[in-house]
């Protein structure tokens, strides 16, 4: 596991930072998607795994061979920021699949979260390009991206 997080550590630091995201700003959103997925695109939580007897690998070949059809609605977090919410989920999937990508694909996700920040929490994007501050970055990714129930 050690191995994937470091490989996956480099790619999605040097995306980020070409994508135009302060240092500070990457250091606190990979905090934050260390926290969710490990920094593993296909992660499926651990809740989902024991509920749909999935593992991720397995979970990521049926969405992606449309031989599981539940992915936008099953309520699962999935990837690196643990999509869960339904249109959060299907416009996730509709991205990565319009690339004709699995949905486990980590450029393909990280695309979708610039998409994402840009579109639909700018002050999120704003305060990730501009920040100064790691605490700053990892706060306002957690209160106002992630938005976890406690």
């Amino acid at each position: 596991m050690s191995s994937i997080i470091n490989a996956n550590s480099k790619i999605i630091w040097n995306f980020l930072v070409s994508y135009g995201f302060s240092e500070c700003g990457v250091a606190g959103l990979m905090g934050n998607l260390y926290a969710e997925s490990g920094l593993n695109p296909i992660n499926l939580e651990n809740t989902g795994n024991a509920e749909l007897g999935m593992t991720d690998e397995y979970y990521t070949s049926c969405v992606d061979n449309c031989t599981y059809s539940n992915f936008i609605t099953d309520g699962c977090g999935y990837g690196l920021a643990q999509w869960t919410w339904h249109t959060r989920k299907r416009y996730l999937y509709e991205f990565v699949k319009s690339f004709g990508l699995s949905i486990g694909d980590l450029t393909g996700q990280l695309k979708y979260l610039v998409v994402e920040l840009k579109n639909h929490y700018p002050t999120v994007y704003n305060t990730l390009v501009t920040t100064n501050s790691i605490k700053e970055a990892s706060d306002i990714v957690l209160t106002e991206f992630e938005c976890p129930a406690d």
